[in-house]
């Protein structure tokens, strides 16, 4: 669910109802208390669009809903978007005369998607929900009489006293006087542009007028961001020896309009879509963590969801997982021509205003080889893959968001801040919607694979993870099939750390950290893992153990330090595994994480899937060392010969 921070829009702090009246900065809001009137300051990451009691952690595995679903989702939205901002209901029903779709149908599409701005709010099946409790007509014209001419009012009268008005004007007819939870869903429905209109007046009305024309370059913030890959003009070294690493790749995601960086990843493993999704994740996601992380001076105020993403034509840039969260989120997606590299300008200009910078540090390589000369980079090499992180983190957002761009005339913070709140030439976007769910976005982002539920838990890579989540689902068929089909279930893998993946039960609707079933193994890498997987089989090993991977991974290791000053691919495997020690993927906590809840709304949970989970915490019973055949990965299957453990068979 995102955020859009307006001015008229209605959010909740803590348990109460607040409509925004102005936005300050891009931290602070003005807001006031729908209730009480009462008028305060509001710090945006503290707003909600439900009661903090009330938000849940429920979230959309996007890869598991239907092909039709998502096409009927699309079609909906098609239907309503020229009526997003619609202002009267003429233009509702003018809609429903060239679709053929109901008025009542088109404004409950129109409800559930403004509630989120999200693809999946549309899923639904059905029409408009109707109210469990008709209210009489007889009170229903006291009700909207009062509100048009006392509530929207310039009065500013609060629900309480909206409430006092009403009962009276009931008790003159001799009627039933409604409650205050009535009122205050009759206040919560009012379009926020009538809203402002009726008690700020048609200043505040205007701010819901569409712009028209063009902004310079045709852009606004955000309209358009470019991801892309490229190899750093510099040679790192690992942290425990500080020898030669090599050059990390780094990929790059830029705001057209502004020249702003909205974010990067660097790695020292060759780009693919695990850093694809790192990098959009990081563009939509708030850059407070990073701000705190490295005491930045200046802020990073840029977040939110872009309307257009542009990218070339790598592979890594093309996949269904890639598509399907352009897809939930609204994001447009425009492929760069093959071999035009001018298409993508913007970024390669960043990337070499950035490697301007680079090339003034220990252990460059320049851009050429003539241009380094006698210039010897391994052996002046001092910087470590976290140290040019911070280091590069320091450079964009102090230095180069601040320098004068010499395309735009002005500094990119000053253009992307002109952008959000307006100039005496550029009129005020406001600042883009926020992403109040970042933990599904970024575990949606993360690659997926399908597997089986078995006895012994969910085997990728060769290697069994367990946790009591998985009891309910082992041996579960596919209902839609006439024959025993095992049903396969979404698993996502962060390959920095492979001790723990992240499993979506269809059920509870959220993401559950599934460990090693055995909790003795290390923690790795899924190069590390995979690296060890290929020493035994080029050793002719055909038949092993996982115990055997992780013996081999943990050799591979020693072999590592005591070839430190051998082979960079050896060094490279040594900072692995600093790295998966330490990794920190930012996805929120959530209370998942803090032990499992019932939500008694959901009857669909099973009362027993809910005692005695501790799905991030404890000591999980290691499986029996049972042994199977080599096999090629992504494949479920596995061959038992130890009868150590008969109801494995």
């Amino acid at each position: 669910m995102s955020i859009s921070i307006k001015k008229g829009e209605m959010y909740f702090y803590l348990d109460d109802q607040y409509v925004i009246l102005s936005v300050l900065d891009f931290e602070m809001v003005l807001a006031e208390n729908v209730e009480t009137g009462e008028k305060t300051t509001l710090k945006i990451d503290d707003l909600g669009r439900t009661k903090l009691i009330e938000r849940k952690d429920a979230t959309t595995d996007l890869s598991k809903i239907p092909a039709h679903k998502l096409e009927n989702a699309k079609r909906r939205l098609e239907a309503i978007l020229p009526i997003i901002n619609a202002n009267s209901r003429r233009e509702v029903e003018q809609r429903s005369k060239e679709t053929g779709i109901s008025t009542t149908t088109l404004y409950a599409w129109l409800k559930a998607y403004e509630s989120t701005k999200q693809l999946t709010s549309l899923l639904f099946d059905g029409k408009a929900t109707k109210r469990n409790k008709r209210v009489p007509k007889d009170q229903e014209a006291i009700i909207g009489e009062v509100i048009n001419e006392f509530f929207l009012s310039k009065l500013k009268p609060t629900a309480v006293k909206t409430l006092e008005e009403i009962s009276l004007r009931c008790k003159r007819a001799d009627i039933e006087a409604p409650s205050i939870s009535t009122i205050r869903r009759r206040i919560s429905e009012i379009k926020r542009k009538t809203f402002l209109g009726k008690r700020e007046g048609k200043k505040a009305e205007e701010a819901f007028e569409p712009i028209t024309g063009e902004f310079p370059d045709g852009n606004y913030p955000l309209h358009t961001i470019e991801i892309d890959h490229t190899r750093v003009d510099i040679i790192l070294v690992d942290e425990t020896h500080r020898i030669e690493l090599g050059r990390p790749w780094i990929t790059l995601a830029i705001d057209v309009y502004s020249r702003m960086v909205a974010g990067f990843y660097i790695s020292m493993e060759s780009p693919g879509y695990f850093a694809t999704g790192q990098v959009l994740a990081n563009a939509i996601c708030s850059k407070k963590h990073i701000e705190q992380k490295y005491s930045l001076q200046t802020k990073w105020p840029l977040w939110g969801v872009p309307v257009m993403i542009h990218m070339d034509n790598a592979g890594e840039f093309r996949g269904d997982d890639i598509q399907r969260v352009s897809d939930e989120y609204g994001i447009g997606i425009t492929w760069r021509p093959v071999a035009k590299p001018r298409f993508g300008a913007h970024i390669e200009r960043l990337i070499g205003t950035l490697n301007e910078d680079i090339h003034t540090l220990d252990g460059t390589t320049l851009s050429n080889v003539k241009k380094r000369g006698e210039y010897d980079s391994s052996k002046h090499a001092c910087m470590t893959l976290d140290e040019f992180e911070e280091w590069l983190t320091v450079l964009i957002t102090q230095v180069y968001h601040n320098k004068v761009h010499s395309s735009l005339g002005k500094t990119p913070l000053e253009r992307y801040t002109e952008g959000i709140f307006g100039s005496k030439t550029t009129p005020p976007r406001g600042l883009p919607p926020m992403i109040e769910d970042e933990y599904t976005l970024r575990i949606n982002l993360l690659p997926s694979i399908e597997r089986t539920i078995q006895k012994y838990g969910i085997l990728v890579d060769n290697i069994c993870y367990y946790s009591n989540v998985l009891s309910y689902w082992i041996g579960e068929t596919e209902s839609n099939t006439k024959n025993t089909r095992k049903k396969k279930f979404t698993v996502r893998i962060d390959p920095r750390d492979v001790s723990k993946l992240y499993f979506y039960d269809p059920n509870a609707k959220t993401y559950y950290q599934i460990p090693y079933r055995n909790m003795t193994f290390p923690k790795a890498s899924i190069w590390e893992v995979r690296a060890a997987i290929k020493h035994l089989k080029n050793n002719e090993n055909r038949e092993y153990n996982e115990s055997e991977i992780f013996a081999a991974l943990e050799r591979l290791r020693s072999i590592a330090i005591e070839a430190k000053n051998k082979t960079k691919t050896h060094r490279k495997n040594m900072d692995r595994v600093a790295k998966v020690l330490k990794v920190d993927s930012h996805i929120p906590k959530t209370k998942i994480e803090q032990g499992v809840t019932r939500n008694n709304e959901d009857e669909s949970v099973p009362d027993f899937l809910f005692e005695n989970i501790e799905p991030f915490d404890g000591i999980v019973e290691s499986g029996p060392s049972f042994k199977y055949k080599a096999m090629q990965d992504g494949k479920d299957e596995i061959n038992i010969v130890d009868e150590s453990e008969p109801w494995l068979q």
